[in-house]
């Protein structure tokens, strides 16, 4: 029988890392989807850095540019916040996927990279190919 197809998966969040605690970014954005301190443990022993993450709330089989869309809609209303926070964290919209091992490309339109842009946000791309259905 053969293997069932595979199904891309893409997802996008905003990360906010540094030293220290992620609770002067709560104060200052809100709550965060999930957070670390430095010392907090890790799959890997004590947490070297602290994050604090804020996800799009979307389901990972909606295309990367609504989650992106999404955070956007979040982030932009707090940018005087943001900027307050960029001499000290490392800001980053981080974008994920799963494609199938066939390959895959991605656009961003100059209008959310102007967007992004303008809030001072880095962009990571973390972009997986797998070719088990079950993975």
């Amino acid at each position: 029988m053969p293997s069932p197809p595979l199904t891309r998966r893409e997802y996008a969040y905003f990360s906010a890392t540094g030293d220290g605690s992620p609770d002067i970014i709560t104060r200052v954005l809100g709550e965060p989807s999930q957070s670390w301190a430095v010392g907090d443990p890790g799959p890997g022993g004590p947490r070297k850095f602290m994050r604090w993450k804020l996800e799009s709330g979307l389901d990972d089989t909606e295309p990367l540019e609504k989650h992106i869309e999404s955070l956007l809609a979040i982030l932009e209303p707090k940018s005087s916040a943001l900027q307050h926070l960029m001499p000290s964290y490392h800001l980053t919209l981080q974008c994920v996927g799963y494609y199938p091992a066939s390959g895959h490309g991605a656009h961003f339109d100059r209008d959310a990279v102007r967007r992004v842009a303008s809030l001072g946000l880095a962009i990571d791309l973390d972009f997986y190919y797998v070719d088990d259905p079950h993975e």
